[in-house]
């Protein structure tokens, strides 16, 4: 845990100027979080929770300045669904940066609503509808 809210800090407070009361939310002790690490060093993170009756959130996506776009996210992401999907969710939510977007999109997220600010910077809510996985042959 200690690793994952030392990256948070880097990438958010310090690089993109997130005032720290707003980053610590307190909803971090009812959250799974994830750790990627590379060489035996942290370099992103991610956190997930149940927001409501099978749909689930995942926040705080971070990945260190050094190793973004080398497929770390990506990582993170696929981990954090399936976990997700583990405990039943059919939805998947998220509040993308919108310079990221694009990103997510990718992954399958589709922007939902207009653009909003969180954090002084420009958001968009996206939404992924899982589908059940399929079967193995011969069932």
């Amino acid at each position: 845990m200690t690793e994952c809210l030392k990256i948070r800090s880097q990438v958010f407070c310090q690089e993109q100027g997130v005032d720290p009361a707003l980053e610590w939310d307190g909803l971090d002790d009812e959250c799974e979080h994830y750790l990627a690490v590379c060489d035996g060093i942290p370099v992103g993170t991610a956190r997930t929770r149940i927001y409501a009756r099978g749909i689930g959130k995942i926040e705080r996506v971070a990945v260190i300045a050094a190793m973004r776009r080398a497929g770390v996210g990506a990582a993170i992401m696929a981990r954090a669904i399936e976990r997700l999907r583990e405990h039943g969710v059919s939805q998947v939510i998220l509040n993308s940066q919108t310079a990221v977007a694009a990103f997510y999109a990718a992954l399958g997220f589709v922007a939902e609503g207009p653009e909003f600010e969180e954090a002084n910077i420009p958001h968009v809510r996206m939404a992924l509808t899982l589908t059940r996985a399929q079967e193995p042959a011969g069932r």
